[in-house]
Order: structure tokens, then sequence, then C-alpha cells
């Protein structure tokens, strides 16, 4: 049965794939990749096919096909889902040079199985009118007894705080990072929210006074209201560097066009490309000496944590059992 499903898939997705053809599986939004697609077209000549689906369905469709699948390259959002697809050994490593060279070495994995193409900060996030930022400058902070009462935060479904917690593991062992995210929950003004937008709206309004944000979602809601009444702060910059995360792109295990797909990853590393994908989602670009364009420019630069997201991935498996000893939702 198995057999006669993972052909079934083949044969539907074979029929838009050729030798011509670069196919792409991504859990981004096509539109974001698309223009980048018609550059390489006009380059090439090679036509890109891009399936867009969640990231658990772009796994189970490559596990699926195996050997057989047409996909060349993953791009996907999160370093949680680079680095299982790496544990699942279903990346081969990239061999440029000039590739690799393109951004800082914790953006990319350590045996070069994929590479980071944007970033953004999961930092703290703050109401002006009612907490002075002097107060505060650490993950760790918001687990202090001070804050009981005042702080936000989404739920921990999907990856975004697993990938946090994961990170105070490694920083901080696993038993302080559990008595951390302890003290945390322990403050919480609400039950968790189902997303940072949700969150910070309800900071908006007064239900708490501070959280943890990504930047991008921060961003837009300030490009669509530049009167939001909340404002970022870049967290751990006296120790070490407000935790990031970002989207990266890997060539598929199976894929026999890795130098097609490498020129594909070179193009979206490009400048032009670069900002394309920056201000797309007001992240931060991940190419070394690429400025982003958008309103996060006026946030200035900060200390960024410089452990490799490799070395993160690591520890997610403690984060989600923490997450689950903790019942945190």
């Amino acid at each position: 049965m198995k057999k006669l499903i993972a052909a079934a898939i083949v044969s539907l997705t074979a029929v838009v794939a050729s030798a011509e053809t670069l196919t792409i599986y991504t859990d981004r939004p096509t539109a974001r990749v698309q223009p980048i697609a018609d550059q390489f077209k006009a380059q090439t000549g090679a036509d890109v096919v891009i399936i867009e689906k969640a990231y658990a369905d772009v796994l189970a469709q490559i596990q699926a096909e195996g050997e057989a699948t047409p996909a060349d390259l993953i791009f996907t959002k999160d370093l949680v889902f680079l680095s299982d697809l790496t544990q699942k050994g279903l990346l081969q490593p990239l061999a440029s040079a000039s590739v690799k060279s393109r951004v800082a070495p914790a953006m990319k994995d350590l045996n070069d199985n994929w590479i980071g193409i944007t970033y953004r900060a999961r930092t703290l996030v703050y109401a002006p009118d009612r907490v002075n930022p002097s107060e505060i400058s650490d993950y760790a902070d918001l687990a202090d007894a001070k804050w009981a009462g005042r702080v936000c935060m989404r739920t921990s479904k999907g990856t975004y705080n697993v990938a946090l917690i994961a990170s105070l593991v490694h920083h901080k062992g696993a038993t302080a990072a559990k008595d951390i995210m302890a003290g945390i929950l322990d403050n919480l003004a609400v039950d968790v929210y189902p997303n940072d937008t949700a969150m910070m709206t309800a900071m908006a309004n007064g239900i708490c006074d501070i959280g943890i944000a990504n930047t991008y979602y921060l961003a837009g809601m300030l490009d669509q209201n530049p009167n939001f009444p909340i404002k970022p702060l870049f967290a751990n910059q006296n120790s070490t560097g407000a935790h990031v995360n970002g989207s990266g792109v890997g060539i598929v295990k199976y894929s026999k066009k890795a130098a097609l797909a490498e020129q594909f990853i070179s193009l979206m590393l490009q400048e032009n490309n670069q900002l394309w994908l920056s201000g797309s989602h007001m992240e931060y670009p991940a190419a070394l000496g690429v400025t982003p364009n958008t309103l996060i420019k006026d946030w200035g630069t900060f200390k960024v944590d410089p452990t490799n997201w490799t070395v993160i991935g690591e520890s997610v498996p403690a984060a989600k059992e923490i997450i689950k000893e903790l019942d945190y939702k």
C-alpha cells in the first residue's frame, strides 16, 4: 500500500517536472519565491516548479516519494524543521564555497546540509507606558516575581517557542531552562494566546505589559499602524545575544540537479533578492553585508546569539520534554 501511495504521489508531481525543471518544496508562500524563480528562468532557461505545503506535508511527501522524488530543494521557515530534515538524512551537502561564505557561520549547518536565507529575533516586546526597559534585559528576567500577572505568551504549539527553549537549554542546561519557563508561565496575566499578533494586541489593550515575540510580527503591526504602542527590546545584549531563528534552504538528498539547485540558492542570496525576501516579510537578510530597507532598520543593530542553529536544534528534544512536563499549552 505504501508503495502504491508513493507511486501515485510521484506520478502526480512528476507531470510538472522535467530534466529542465528545478522543483522546490516549501512551506513559505509561493508569491515570496516566484520573483526569484522568474529571474532564475531568465538566467538559466530552467523552469522552476514551486510546491507549497505545510512542513508536515512536505516531509510526508518527500518520505513517501523516496529516491523517486522530483524535489530538488526544500525551503522552510524554521531551524527546528531544518534540524529535522538533517536528522532524517533528507539533505545533501552544499558544495559551493561562494554560496557557503555568504552567511554568518551560525546560519549554516555544520555539515553544510542547509544555509540560512532570512532570520528574525524572538525577543522581548513591551508596553513603554508601563515598562521601563532598564528593568529587564534577559529572557530569564520574565521569571522574576516582579512580573507576576504582567506577562503574555503565545502557545508552545508551532516551533518558535520550541526553538527559544532549546536555546535556553543549550546556554543554561535543561534544569535551569525548565525553571525559567516555569517562572514565566507562573507570571502569565492570562492563558497563552494562539499567536504573537493576538498576544501583542492584548498587550496594547492593557491586559499584560511584556512578552516575547518574533520581530517580524511586531514590524508588520507597526507597518499597518505606526502608533501601535508596543516596542521591541533585544534580549541578552550583555550575555549570549538575542535568540534568532529563520528560514533556510537545502538540496534534497536524492536530487540529481545539485549544481542547478546551488545556482538557485546563490540567486536567493544576492542582495536584490535578499532585500525582496526581507522586505516581503519584515525579516533580516541572512547574507552578510546586506542591511534591511524596511522599518526594522530603525531598530538598529543588535547582538545576535552566535550559536550555530544546528547546535540549537540538538536541544529541541529536551525543549519539547520541558514543554510537556510544564503542561505548557
